[in-house]
């Protein structure tokens, strides 16, 4: 096991330009969001129950060390140096993600394991007067993924088993998938998948991980709503249009770089998308 060992803003400077990436001088602040929001994550990740406190993959934060770093990533870190997000003088669960799709969601709309925070509540992106949403430059603001009946049979079979009660095999022909309620931002609660041997309940973010493509990636997001096809009584496709790319919960990237481009500072955009939370610097 390789270990790196560094000073909190040496990490982020290898953090920040690769969940951000390379921005204009008028979405700087989108930048500086990026880089306070990872440097609470990560305060609130140090621990002292294994060797080391962070993944370096999305497990975490994408860290990609020196090699990573950039002059416009660094200015961010260094005016914003020992600022963090906090609620009730803590540090926050500063949860991003890449484009929420026009509204961010609670923790336990998307998570069956996590616990509801006060400051990770829905918050709509919508541009005030208009019809558009912040995050809409996203290239991955709105898509539609489908799947023919091979291709759906394949990914219920290889992956519902592993979220559902589902059998590891003779799963039988797929005859219906419904959705059963909405969360307060309009995501999924849950798909029921029904098959010749009995009903499986897909709760949250667990639809992304068994509605995989032909790659293998998950599904983009929640936000989503669904057409079928049928043949013979057996579900023949599956049509699945959505908003959005992540989890959907805390900072939106994307919407905070429209933030920026329409002026809005870093306070101001943080303490939108933590409902209640402040930015102040860390004490200590």
């Amino acid at each position: 096991m390789a270990i790196n060992v560094v000073p909190m803003d040496s990490y982020l400077r290898g953090v920040v330009p690769l969940e951000i990436g390379t921005r204009t001088a008028a979405e700087f602040a989108a930048v500086q969001v990026q880089a306070i929001a990872a440097r609470t994550y990560s305060y609130t990740r140090l621990t002292t129950s294994r060797a080391f406190d962070m993944y370096a993959t999305v497990q975490d934060q994408v860290y990609g060390g020196v090699d990573a770093e950039k002059a416009q990533t660094d200015s961010a870190i260094v005016t914003t140096r020992d600022m963090v997000i906090a609620y009730a003088g803590k540090p926050i669960n500063a949860y991003y993600s890449s484009t929420c799709g026009g509204s961010t969601a609670g923790a336990t709309e998307v998570w069956n394991d996590r616990p509801d925070e006060p400051y990770l509540k829905p918050v709509s992106d919508r541009i005030p007067g208009t019809d558009r949403f912040y995050c809409d430059p996203s290239p991955r603001f709105s898509w539609t993924q489908t799947w023919d009946r091979p291709a759906l049979r394949a990914v219920m079979e290889k992956y519902l088993s592993t979220y559902t009660s589902a059998p590891k095999s003779g799963l039988g022909r797929i005859t219906g998938i419904t959705e059963q309620g909405r969360t307060a931002s309009d995501r999924i609660r849950a798909l029921v998948v029904t098959t010749d041997n009995g009903s499986y309940t897909l709760r949250g973010n667990d639809t992304r991980f068994v509605l995989r493509n032909a790659q293998g990636s998950i599904l983009n997001s929640t936000y989503f709503r669904h057409t079928t096809t049928s043949d013979g009584g057996e579900i023949s496709s599956l049509t699945v249009t959505g908003r959005g790319y992540g989890h959907g919960i805390g900072m939106c990237q994307w919407g905070a770089i429209g933030r920026a481009r329409a002026g809005q500072d870093f306070r101001t955009i943080l303490e939108t998308y933590y409902q209640g939370a402040k930015v102040g610097r860390i004490a200590g």
